[in-house]
């Protein structure tokens, strides 16, 4: 039987619930979109009528507790997150959450103790953990394709921080809690464990919006993290939203035997998502590397190799094609009742991590749950 996917916003002219989430649920073998909820009984209908579902909310604690919903998706603002997440955990419903779980560590603890009193199936939507051209550079790894690891440098450059949105802290979406828990889980993950990391910041922006208005920036608009893994390797991580030029991500993972390059396939798709695989080794030029199929989420189509989401703002079938994975993952977990990964144990974990580097310390320990 399929699995009954909520989607809490699901807007029906823009957002990453319908832009993303909607297109994977309706790809993905074994889901169905079975609910869209927003804030405004216009929209939430029209959204309900536009992509098909039989059912729509205004009201998120209904949509959880309705009978015929089995996994709320929760795909809006970063400060909703936990009232959201916490009405579907207490009415015993498995849960993915975008990133950051919540606002505050304390809430991210709170939400993770009552998945596991509940006994559901709790995702975290970190991304890069589903990422193909990511984990096809694992496989590599661990096949010995770089020999003994020596370092992971990532260089990232996001439109983010221009905007109003993630300007100011009292949001929840700044810098440092989006894009950096996304990047730093990566570094984590696919780089065998952070064992200590320190960050520099600085605001570089003038005090204005994206449309000229003043406004009174105190969220980082530039970040730099260097640290160690666990296995000796040595980390640094560039991330920043002060310039236009040059957008997109690189990683550059470099060992005894070779190298491995990941960088932005195009320009006009400058999310950290969306990326190709070179590698070289002993000396010799780099050249592509293919994705093995299965590594991909063969559900969503080859073309187009974009989506629409937000205004002037594209989602990369990459993107799709990373949280297809996950959720088909998350799938095989409730069918067959296995853990999940990357859980809400994991947010606390980066949350936690995050919240130390932003506090007046020199170094800190690496991810600990």
């Amino acid at each position: 039987m399929a699995i009954r996917v909520g989607v809490v916003g699901a807007n029906p002219d823009y957002g990453w619930g319908s832009g993303v989430h909607r297109r994977v649920i309706q790809n993905l073998p074994g889901f169905t979109l079975q609910a869209v909820c927003t804030t405004r009984e216009d929209s939430a209908s029209r959204a309900a009528q536009q992509f098909r579902a039989p059912l729509w909310f205004t009201d998120h604690r209904a949509l959880a507790a309705h009978p015929d919903v089995d996994l709320v998706a929760i795909c809006v603002k970063a400060p909703h997150h936990h009232a959201i997440a916490y009405a579907a955990l207490a009415a015993g419903k498995h849960v993915y959450c975008e990133w950051p779980l919540a606002a505050s560590v304390a809430q991210a603890e709170e939400l993770a103790t009552l998945a596991g009193r509940q006994g559901v199936k709790a995702m975290i939507g970190l991304h890069l953990h589903g990422s193909p051209a990511l984990r096809q550079a694992a496989r590599l790894m661990a096949e010995g394709y770089v020999g003994r690891l020596y370092s992971v440098s990532v260089h990232a450059r996001i439109f983010g921080p221009v905007m109003r949105a993630m300007a100011t802290r009292a949001g929840g979406t700044t810098l440092l809690s989006i894009y950096g828990g996304h990047l730093i889980d990566a570094i984590d993950h696919y780089g065998g464990g952070i064992a200590e990391c320190a960050m520099r910041s600085a605001i570089h922006l003038p005090p204005v919006d994206e449309t000229g208005a003043p406004i009174e920036r105190d969220a980082f608009d530039h970040l730099q993290f260097h640290g160690s893994l666990q296995n000796g390797a040595l980390f640094n991580l560039d991330l920043a939203g002060v310039s236009l030029n040059g957008m997109g991500c690189t990683w550059r993972i470099e060992g005894s035997e070779g190298t491995l390059l990941l960088s932005t396939r195009d320009a006009s798709l400058p999310a950290i998502e969306s990326l190709i695989l070179h590698g070289a080794r002993h000396g010799g030029p780099f050249e592509p590397i293919a994705i093995a199929p299965e590594l991909d989420c063969a559900a969503i189509p080859a073309e187009p190799d974009r989506y629409s989401a937000y205004p002037g703002s594209f989602a990369s079938r990459e993107a799709l094609s990373s949280i297809g994975n996950l959720y088909a993952d998350l799938g095989d977990a409730i069918r067959v009742d296995a853990p999940v990964t990357p859980d809400f144990h994991r947010a606390v974990a980066i949350q936690r991590m995050l919240a130390r580097l932003d506090a007046p310390s020199p170094l800190i320990a690496g991810v600990a749950a």
